[in-house]
């Protein structure tokens, strides 16, 4: 064993020896110095200069600036960017949006409302637009609006009665919501029975009645951005999943009648 440890270290021994006498001189690289735990030398009396950044990398590396990095000198005084424009919680559109306004006071459009195309691709069936009722029962409204629109839309399978409130004014999102708790009173006395709050909007409340002909009926109310929004249906447009949909798309085409508009 001894023999065969002093024969290796003379073969090393030699090898080195060999290198050093080729090239005269003595050369331990960067990795040199990372393998062996010693500092590289300097190849010349002069350091190299650093590479400059990649043109994806900019000055603050691959990952970008963090908490750390100083901005560039030509931003001095201007803000950093928190998030890009138009991301949600900027507060304002970005570049492009379109933003419509609905006038208080002015009727509500006809584009709040769902329409016989919509209800038919969702429902099934060949829609129509009837006489809205006069009863308040029923066509459920919202209290207290400056303008409200009623419409009524039949099928041989269904019946979708639709109101769309639009309140003005500073505070038209208060009286809004208030006015859900109002309509839903007073579809109580009618013969609904409260069923859950389907978290629709800024207030919303969901009712179920059956009414005198035997008919299964499902009524919504609910309020965002200062509109009050009631929704009833029997027959097809009140099965779970076709009512999902409309109730979802009610909620949408809403914010035609918001003092501020779509946004």
């Amino acid at each position: 064993m001894r023999t065969g440890l002093g024969l290796t270290s003379g073969l090393v021994l030699g090898l080195v020896l060999t290198g050093c006498a080729s090239t005269g001189t003595t050369r331990t690289t960067g990795t040199d110095g990372l393998a062996t735990g010693r500092p590289a030398a300097a190849t010349s009396s002069s350091a190299a200069p650093a590479p400059a950044p990649s043109g994806t990398e900019g000055p603050f590396g691959p990952d970008g600036p963090d908490a750390s990095d100083t901005p560039d000198p030509a931003l001095s005084g201007e803000p950093l960017p928190t998030l890009p424009p138009g991301d949600p919680g900027t507060g304002s559109p970005g570049p492009g949006a379109t933003i419509e306004t609905h006038a208080p006071g002015a009727p509500v459009p006809a584009a709040a409302m769902l329409d016989t195309a919509t209800v038919g691709a969702v429902a099934g069936g060949t829609w129509t637009v009837g006489a809205a009722p006069d009863r308040w029962c029923d066509a459920p409204r919202t209290p207290g609006a400056e303008t409200v629109r009623v419409q009524l839309l039949e099928s041989a399978d269904g019946r979708l009665v639709q109101s769309v409130s639009s309140y003005a004014g500073t505070g038209a999102h208060r009286a809004a919501v208030q006015a859900v708790q109002a309509a839903t009173g007073r579809l109580q006395t009618c013969g609904f029975t409260l069923d859950r709050d389907p978290r629709l909007g800024a207030a919303s409340e969901l009712l179920t009645r059956t009414a005198a002909d035997g008919t299964d009926q499902v009524v919504l109310v609910l309020a965002a951005d200062g509109v009050g929004v009631v929704l009833m249906a029997s027959g097809t447009p009140a099965e779970r999943g076709a009512w999902d949909s409309l109730a979802d798309l009610a909620l949408g085409s809403s914010c035609a009648a918001a003092a501020d508009g779509c946004h």
